[in-house]
């Protein structure tokens, strides 16, 4: 069976009609919409997300990161059964003010095809 769900970001098609995507290309558009919705922003589904915006103000270390690593696995679990997490790999990036970025990279299976899924948080600016 294939699955055929809207394209994320909505994107009109040829045809005049929604752009359409297919297997694994829906579940990668699920798993960023997942990561990006905060806990408790959808009304009738409150645990649906994760809390990964409420580590912005947070000091960048060890701890933080397997919080993080933590976190993107819940959320997926919950919100996406068609995907199995095989790793979390979050990485400090210093920038040139002296703060640091955060990149999580999330490398997922779906069926028999592996993917990977990289989304960047940048931390606010002190001062």
């Amino acid at each position: 069976m294939t699955i055929i769900g809207i394209a994320f970001p909505f994107q009109k098609g040829s045809t005049s009609f929604p752009l359409t995507r297919t297997d694994a290309d829906v579940v990668a558009d699920n798993i960023q919409r997942i990561l990006e919705t905060r806990k408790g922003e959808r009304p009738m589904r409150p645990n649906t997300g994760s809390s990964i915006y409420d580590f912005v103000f947070e000091n960048v270390g060890a701890v933080l990161t397997a919080r993080i690593d933590h976190e993107v696995r819940r959320a997926i679990a919950e919100g996406e059964p068609r995907a199995s997490v095989l790793s979390v790999y979050v990485v400090e990036k210093p920038r040139s003010d002296g703060a640091k970025n955060v990149v999580v990279t999330v490398t997922w299976s779906f069926r028999r095809e592996v993917r990977q899924s990289a989304m960047t948080y940048t931390p606010p600016r002190s001062g």
